[in-house]
């Protein structure tokens, strides 16, 4: 990450760093730990960032070791089971092994080593931050801190307790996956039958107490701690969610233990009642449940446990329970302040402001636009920080929406005197790729049309090596291996696909509507894709590349990215080493170019569908009483946008019990629309437009701007000018009509 300064704020860290192990018991580990950190922040990958879980958890891991030096002696070397490890080992499994069963899902693993490293680098360079942490530790029972040699605080104190609560803080989202795993089958199996389904789902427990409980192996593993708390009496120390509600009532004292302690408990069923899982909260039990026995198993100091390893627990589960619960109804906590948990309110800072090369699982998340790179300061003043994108964009509300809840939960100006500063840089790329077009629905293609296109697309192919003044090698389609067969058949079906992502289809030669001429920005985008699904099913087929053509070893110079030169400068495509070479190129554009006469061989043309006629509908409905350009003539990306927002009508409208079809369905037509519905629909059309022009890059503007790409629109409904409002009310208060005119027609699902 070479625009990534945190290396020099985390080398100020560990300048300032002495582990007690090494000036104590003559090792190197902070050596270690730190080699580990460098090879990370130049190649952030798994194996990398495994290194540092493993390094830190090994230095602290938790054995029967006694390491002081009155008892130091010459002995074997241990062989114990680093049961943190192994937790860390199923996180990172069930994230890497399921994530493409769920539309949104980030990594969590390298993630949480990032959160790590951010905080490690606040901590450095903000000296309010420190002296509040080190008050809030020393201000405790617990005198067993680390400590120098001089008796004075040890920052590895932070050291130990930040790595606990930073990587371990997804610990827990496994169980997030499953649930989500879930609720998107069921919800994709029954909307695959009607749209108007919905089916929420949760995860039960039968018997919640069990996880939620301590392992008994020493009686008497809480009494020290119940006597430095005499009110602890009323609750039971081998449970988590009554371990950690103490806590947060001595954090904040004019809080009720019982009430949060109730609420704990029950949480799982809040949880199950209103469909989400809160992972934090499985992730605190777990930390606890394992450094419980492991303490108890090995006879270590029971305070190690119920201080710096209560913390950490809690602070999981403060960085999502704090905003979604204790800042509402009915706790209403303030803005958390870091004198009141200095951990919580650092894992919460970081969690949300850790965005860059963050790997995307999720269908969805694959499909957006991600934070390559950071420029961040660090002083006693301000924190700042720039996110840049190399691709797409993320939207007007990315920076914003951070700022706003950070100061919302966060109390920033208790570290920083000039609060947080966040600012998007944007790249802008190829339109229909940052535009979701997986999730394109188009027409399934007659198995008889499918092949018929299929021998015709390798019929073009022999004629054009012909025309090239080359021998083909095989001449008759049926003589095809399996896979050129099936590559050719892949390349059939997808032209449904392709027409599909630009509002076209495949329509009869007589079909009324007259025949359409793809632009050049469509067939470039539309062979940008070719050439994507071409690899993937070379990939898939055990091929690599090489730089040269090799079929009995499967290799293939041109498996690599095409390049798109439209969206980037010449310095920027230059420093590119490996892409489609432009002769390669332009035979993926032939493909598309040749669309046409490939359906004019089986009797059918390219038209617009009938959902972009309907979107241009909408536009002239529009355009009639706002004045502005014809749709032809709006810039590509937005003519792109509407066209998505009309197709994403269909399922709005899909909420309410409609749907769209042709007016030779047998269905009866609905010709108007309740008040209700009409309201609901210009709602989500206007959220779903904004949407869609912040992943293009446009922001609020007080005039409309097409090249500096601002809008006064661009506002929340409640804050959209009435005039405009009334306008989007009368779109679909006209909408039967607007589907008339273009041979649809509104039924009931």
């Amino acid at each position: 990450m070479p625009e990534n300064n945190l290396k020099n704020y985390i080398d100020d860290f560990f300048d300032n760093l002495i582990l007690y192990d090494d000036y104590k018991n003559g090792h190197y580990y902070k050596d270690l730990l730190m080699a580990t950190i460098h090879a990370f922040l130049e190649n952030e990958n798994e194996y990398n960032a495994y290194q540092i879980y493993e390094t830190f958890f090994m230095i602290y891991q938790i054995t029967s070791e006694d390491k002081s030096e009155a008892s130091k002696v010459d002995s074997p070397v241990l062989d114990e089971p680093n049961t943190l490890l192994n937790l860390v080992e199923i996180m990172r499994m069930y994230e890497e092994r399921t994530g493409d069963l769920i539309e949104k899902q980030r990594d969590h693993f390298i993630h949480s080593v990032n959160v790590f490293l951010l905080g490690l680098s606040i901590y450095s360079q903000n000296k309010h931050y420190r002296e509040k942490f080190r008050e809030y530790v020393i201000q405790t029972p617990y005198k067993k801190y680390y400590r120098l040699w001089d008796d004075s605080f040890s920052h590895e104190e932070f050291l130990y307790r930040w790595g606990i609560a930073s990587l371990f803080h997804d610990i827990g989202y496994p169980i997030e996956i499953i649930g989500k795993q879930m609720k998107k089958f069921l919800n994709d199996s029954i909307k695959s039958i009607s749209y108007s389904y919905d089916v929420d789902t949760a995860i039960d427990f039968n018997d919640f107490n069990e996880f939620n409980s301590i392992r008994r192996i020493n009686p008497d593993f809480a009494d020290d701690y119940r006597n430095s708390y005499s009110e602890t009496k009323f609750l039971d120390l081998f449970k988590p969610t009554d371990i950690m509600a103490h806590k947060i009532s001595i954090d904040f004292p004019k809080s009720d233990v019982n009430q949060i302690r109730k609420h704990l408990d029950g949480f799982v069923d809040v949880m199950g009642e209103n469909g989400f899982i809160d992972h934090g909260y499985f992730s605190s039990i777990l930390v606890l449940n394992s450094y419980g026995y492991l303490i108890q198993k090995h006879s270590k100091n029971h305070d190690f446990f119920f201080y710096p390893i209560v913390d950490s627990a809690t602070a999981i589960l403060l960085h999502n329970y704090y905003g979604n619960v204790l800042r509402k109804k009915p706790f209403e906590f303030k803005e958390l302040h870091p004198v009141r948990n200095p951990l919580a309110f650092l894992l919460i800072l970081c969690d949300e402001l850790q965005e860059w090369n963050r790997q995307p699982y999720g269908t969805k998340d694959k499909k957006k636009s991600r934070v390559a790179e950071l420029n961040i300061t660090i002083t006693d003043d301000v924190l700042s920080l720039e996110y840049i994108i190399k691709s797409g964009a993320m939207g007007l509300g990315f920076s914003k929406n951070k700022e706003d809840f950070l100061n919302n939960v966060l109390s920033l100006r208790g570290i920083f005197r000039w609060g947080l500063s966040i600012k998007t840089e944007v790249n802008h790329s190829k339109v229909i790729k940052d535009m979701e077009r997986e999730e394109t629905h188009s027409s399934n293609v007659l198995l008889r049309n499918v092949e018929k296109l299929a021998v015709e697309v390798h019929n073009d192919y022999v004629a054009n090596l012909l025309k090239d003044g080359k021998t083909p090698d095989i001449v008759d389609f049926h003589d095809l291996s399996p896979e050129l067969k099936m590559s050719n058949i892949r390349q059939a079906k997808s032209i449904a696909t392709k027409l599909a992502m630009v509002g076209c289809e495949m329509a009869p030669y007589n079909d009324e509507r007259e025949e359409y001429k793809l632009t050049r920005d469509e067939i470039i985008d539309l062979a940008i894709y070719e050439h994507e699904q071409w690899c993937k099913q070379k990939f898939k087929n055990g091929w690599k590349y090489g730089p040269v053509k090799d079929e009995d070893n499967k290799i293939h110079p041109c498996l690599v990215e095409w390049v798109d030169d439209r969206y980037m400068s010449e310095e920027e495509f230059n420093k590119i080493e490996l892409k489609l070479p432009p002769e390669e190129q332009e035979k993926d554009i032939d493909a598309i170019n040749n669309i046409p006469n490939l359906l004019h061989s089986i009797g059918m043309k390219v038209v617009m569908s009938k959902l972009k006629l309907l979107t241009i509908e909408k536009h002239k409905f529009y355009q009639s009483s706002v004045g502005g350009a014809d749709f032809k003539e709006l810039p590509y990306d937005v003519q792109y946008s509407n066209f998505k927002q009309t197709d994403v009508l269909v399922r709005i409208l899909g909420e309410l019990g409609l749907n769209v079809v042709s007016v030779d369905d047998s269905s009866k037509a609905i010709n108007s629309l309740t008040e209700d519905q009409i309201e609901y629909l210009a709602k989500r059309d206007h959220r779903k437009w904004c949407d869609y022009r912040f992943d293009l890059g446009w922001e609020y503007g007080p005039i409309k701007d097409h090249e500096l790409k601002t809008n006064p629109n661009l506002v929340h409904w409640d804050d959209l000018d009435d005039e405009i409002k009334l306008l989007n009310l009368t779109t679909f208060e006209n909408l039967p009509k607007l589907c008339e005119n273009v041979g649809l027609k509104i039924v009931k699902d």
